[in-house]
């Protein structure tokens, strides 16, 4: 057997198994970013564990429910599968696993890392003696500005900024 996980890619932000079943059949699973993943999928997997098509309604209401999550300061997950009969699946799939398309949406899962309780004090002293106190994260931007208020970071005037925009700034824009 050949079942394979590959590691995180950031590019597709998403990691993915393959797994050989024993009537020859194979199933990838994948792991990532919803705002990625969820792009790729084609199809959902409703609560009786029926698979029906990913219309846009849909979609729509699948991503209000990861902004809710992300709002209260939940890392989000998308788990999605997708099937190949036996015989299937392509040939350089081991270099190339193909999990950027035709995915059946499985769930959307978010969790939580509470936040350390010497955290906020933390900032709060830090804040107190002069020190202007900065989160950088990969987290989804919800995600990352619900944990920021948390901690007493992020306050109603304060700005938060997407690493691709960050990188684009002159020097004397990230001194602003």
């Amino acid at each position: 057997v050949n079942d394979r996980m590959f590691a995180f890619n950031s590019g597709k932000k998403r990691s993915t198994a393959i797994i050989h079943k024993p009537d020859g059949s194979v199933r990838l699973l994948c792991k990532g970013a919803p705002e990625w993943v969820l792009k790729d999928c084609t199809h959902y997997l409703t609560n009786d564990g029926s698979i029906q098509p990913l219309t846009d309604t849909k979609r729509a209401e699948i991503d209000q429910h990861v902004i809710n999550m992300a709002n209260n300061a939940l890392r989000t997950l998308c788990l999605a599968h997708l099937d190949f009969a036996a015989g299937t699946l392509p040939s350089d799939w081991q270099e190339n696993p193909p999990d950027a398309s035709k995915l059946v949406l499985d769930c959307i899962v978010g969790i939580i890392d509470p936040l350390r309780s010497d955290v906020v004090e933390a900032v709060r002293i830090a804040q107190g003696a002069g020190v202007t106190v900065r989160m950088v994260t990969g987290d989804n931007l919800n995600t990352a500005c619900a944990i920021a208020r948390q901690c007493g970071i992020l306050r109603d005037d304060g700005q938060a900024i997407e690493g691709p925009v960050f990188r684009n700034m002159t020097p004397a824009a990230v001194d602003e």
